[in-house]
């Protein structure tokens, strides 16, 4: 832990955010309060908190039935109960292995004195006050109905006064770990239990009970937000820079405000509703639409609800908002004067690289109009091989059926920033720019590597006649733009893929068309035994028998003299295949990633890597006329 806080200290506020989201949704505790190493002043890391999301299920009993609600919010402004933990004196006992008991026994959120790599000694822990938030499933098994906070204090509580004082102050129960129960005085409000002889399991369970009965009853709630105005700590929002941004962002923000979002995309551009409330409403009304289907109602309240449900189905579908959307207008405004040869909008373009190259990803098809718009990407490539020069760089891209993980993938392997959730999260296609390191460079013959992820295939919003052709031209598009092209499946049975595969084979049959010849990796996710050989062997025999097949058939189609996989691809079913593991170890809300799934993300990136230091990319120009040459043969 004492290596963590160093590099917190060590980071500047946006590397601070982003170690605190990352810590979050790995199920790890968060720095809350912290005294700064030199003088000691204490700093609410507000900020660090404003990317974290929480969602969390709370079951209410309405006519004799439970009616589950989803709950989905910035963590910043979730009003929940907070439980705080503190130690007076030495004990025998962890404090913090007994609080992960409470909110995960088979994880540690709270790092403590038995976790392996643990110290005696601490540097720069004593004092901090750590935060972590149990949210409940909605199953009869959540230790808490609702979603809760649980604080930390590290250190001796009785030489650590003024963030005791603040915890105990903004708490709805306090824990309090004691050498001896000797001297307590015991009144209404107050538990008491001891800890000798007994099991940590039985410990657990006592406080679990007593903590839910005081929440069942009037308490207070702790929101993050009021942190700020607590006297006597810094808050790192109060910092000018971040004034500044805030004041800037909220500029933008009040411009839609109170708008509805279907007026908003027409007038202005597209924007965020309240995505929280919509969200809950749709849960809401689907819990209505299944009570009444299950009394097997035939009344027309039925259809009347179906109707609300498919109406906020709708408006979640629009109530999307992202840069994309401010950068997508900016493309839209720049092709539309240089079309008229009017004002000098190169500004717009020269912004844009400027994130691309600082490691932001730059949408590259329009997700909702599925096309690209050439003036506007080929000038934001010049404006990149104006500043970096014209660098050689290697095309990693990526396909894969909805919600199979290809974005969580990606960021997991290269550190990227694509966006992630339940759903047809990105749509169309976004690239992203990573350096090769200057250690690095000697082994590869590229200056970088240009990632491209896209929107899922078999898309069921696009259900319907129109999924299959923008389908296969979203795969033909980014299976010719890449050297490599990662094929993401999810599950074992190459039955449930034989649409998406038969997109593929096609695809790559076309580049082999016109002499196009990438590589590919198949990657299976969520297998249930990836440390099974002979599965996984059959597995591939099956996999390389529905390729052959699918070869056959997109030959047919394409008119192309081809008898199976290999002969349109350069592909070794033995080597080419890879197994993960699901990505969570247990069920969401509460399940920390599994260490399986990161240890198999670094040996591919190995593998893909390994392929890639045999190839000599392409030039940024050469992938500007690529994009090119490949769209507009599409649309012809």
């Amino acid at each position: 832990m004492d290596v963590q806080m160093a590099v917190y200290h060590c980071s500047d506020s946006f590397l601070k955010q982003n170690m605190v989201t990352k810590l979050s949704q790995c199920q790890y505790a968060l720095p809350l309060l912290v005294p700064d190493p030199v003088t000691m002043d204490i700093e609410c890391p507000l900020w660090t908190f404003r990317q974290i999301i929480k969602t969390w299920k709370i079951t209410q009993t309405k006519d004799n039935s439970n009616i589950v609600t989803m709950k989905n919010m910035p963590i910043c402004k979730a009003e929940t109960p907070m439980v705080s933990f503190f130690r007076l004196g030495s004990l025998s006992v962890s404090k913090s292995q007994l609080m992960n008991t409470l909110i995960n026994d088979r994880h540690s959120t709270f790092f403590h004195r038995n976790c392996p790599g643990s110290t005696k000694s601490r540097h720069l822990m004593d004092g901090v006050a750590e935060i972590a938030w149990y949210c409940p499933a909605g199953k009869p098994n959540d230790a808490f109905t609702d979603c809760t906070a649980f604080c930390n204090l590290h250190g001796d509580a009785l030489l650590i006064e003024k963030q005791r004082d603040i915890l105990t102050e903004k708490s709805s129960v306090n824990v309090v770990l004691l050498p001896t129960l000797e001297k307590v005085q015991m009144k209404e409000g107050k538990y008491r239990i001891g800890l000798k002889e007994k099991s940590q399991a039985d410990i657990s369970e006592n406080l679990k009970r007593i903590i839910g009965e005081i929440l069942f009853g009037p308490h207070q709630s702790f929101q993050l937000e009021t942190m700020a105005d607590v006297s006597g700590i810094r808050i790192d929002e109060d910092d000018k820079v971040c004034q500044k941004g805030k004041s800037a962002a909220m500029k933008m923000v009040n411009l839609f405000q109170g708008m509805d979002v279907s007026k908003i995309k027409d007038q202005f551009l597209p924007c965020q509703d309240d995505l929280s409330s919509i969200l809950q409403s749709y849960d809401e009304k689907w819990s209505e639409v299944l009570a009444l289907k299950k009394k097997h109602d035939k009344s027309n309240l039925l259809n009347i609800k179906k109707s609300e449900l498919e109406e906020i189905s709708n408006k979640l579908q629009s109530a999307t908002f992202g840069l994309e959307h401010i950068f997508r207008e900016m493309g839209q405004i720049y092709e539309a004067h240089k079309a008229l040869n009017q004002t000098d909008w190169s500004k717009y373009p020269e912004l844009a690289a400027e994130l691309m190259i600082s490691g932001h990803p730059m949408e590259l098809m329009d997700g909702d109009a599925g096309h690209v718009p050439l003036t506007w990407i080929s000038s934001l490539l010049d404006e990149v091989i104006r500043k970096l020069g014209d660098q050689r760089v290697f095309v990693l891209s990526i396909l894969g059926v909805q919600s199979s993980g290809k974005s969580t993938m990606l960021n997991a392997m290269f550190g990227l920033q694509f966006a992630v959730s339940a759903g047809r999260c990105t749509k169309g296609a976004f690239m992203q720019l990573v350096k090769v390191s200057k250690e690095m460079k000697k082994d590869f013959q590229f200056d970088c590597v240009l990632v491209v992820d896209t929107e899922g295939l078999r898309a069921l919003e696009l259900a319907g006649n129109t999924t299959l052709p923008h389908d296969n031209e979203l795969a033909t598009f980014v299976v010719g733009l890449g050297n490599m092209t990662l094929i993401n499946i999810f599950g074992e049975n190459p039955a449930d893929m034989q649409d998406v595969l038969q997109i593929v084979v096609q695809a790559f049959m076309r580049m082999k068309k016109v002499k196009v010849s990438p590589s590919c990796v198949f990657v299976h996710h969520n297998v249930t035994d990836i440390a099974a050989a002979q599965k996984n062997m059959d597995g591939k025999r099956r996999l390389q028998e529905k390729l052959d097949q699918m070869t056959k058939l997109a030959a047919k189609e394409e008119v192309f003299n081809v008898e199976c996989f290999s002969d349109v691809i350069e592909f070794d079913v033995q080597k080419d295949v890879k197994y993960f593991a699901q990505l969570w170890e247990g069920s969401p809300p509460m399940a920390p990633p599994n260490p399986g799934y990161s240890e198999t993300i670094q040996d591919l990136k190995n593998f893909i890597l390994s392929k890639a230091s045999q190839s000599a990319g392409m030039t940024l120009s050469h992938f500007k006329t690529k994009i090119q040459d490949l769209w507009n043969a599409l649309m012809n």
